[in-house]
């Protein structure tokens, strides 16, 4: 009885790898490889795309140099306000003059306060804007190599600053570190970086 047992576990044997050749042959050939085998991953620090991005340099001299514009008509008023002041001192308590330079000031005065508002404001929004409109253009062009170059997945590398006053804060920048390590072979940040660019430089020499 043992003797057919023995023989039978060795005739399964020698068909195993027979089997297992025709199982995989069966297998069907739109068939979902396995996750580890051929997915393609890449890495892009944000920070220093936008941090070297041409683009992004001119954007904020430009909105530096309208801050200066603000700045400049803000520190004009406050002269002419000081100067009034001074001229309302010099003026007879209860005249006529004095009471007509003091109604000035007071409106001078409102005008300056909504003028400094509506500056403030201003130089919001246009940073607001121009921050949405280059992070839309850099995730386009993420999604162009990936699309081209048939990436699965590109995830966002960040860089944070550790040096911090607080625990709190430094929690915070270890919790916002999405990656540990990656390969330089994965990093298409310069990639990315240059493509832009060269679309800038390009679209700057056409004006």
């Amino acid at each position: 009885m043992r003797k057919v047992v023995f023989c039978v576990i060795a005739v399964l044997a020698c068909l195993c790898p027979c089997l297992l050749d025709t199982t995989q042959a069966k297998e069907p050939a739109g068939a979902v490889a396995s996750p580890s085998k051929g997915l393609k991953v890449g890495v892009v620090d944000l920070n220093g795309v936008f941090e070297k991005y041409e683009k992004r340099k001119a954007f904020d001299a430009q909105l530096k140099e309208q801050e200066k514009q603000y700045q400049k008509n803000i520190t004009d008023r406050k002269k002419e306000l000081v100067s009034l002041s001074e001229k309302i001192q010099l003026l007879d308590p209860g005249s006529e003059a004095r009471k007509k330079d003091e109604e000035t000031f007071e409106k001078k005065n409102m005008e300056l306060e909504s003028y400094a508002k509506f500056a403030e404001k201003s130089l919001t929004k246009k940073y607001k804007d121009y921050f949405e409109s280059l992070y839309s253009e850099v995730c386009k062009e993420v999604e162009d190599i990936g699309k081209q170059e048939q990436y699965d997945l590109i995830i966002k590398k960040e860089e944070p600053e550790l040096k911090s006053s607080g625990i709190s804060e430094l929690q915070f920048k270890v919790g916002i570190k999405t990656i540990l390590y990656n390969s330089d072979s994965v990093d298409i940040t310069s990639r990315v970086l240059d493509n832009l660019n060269k679309r800038f430089s390009e679209g700057t020499k056409r004006k």
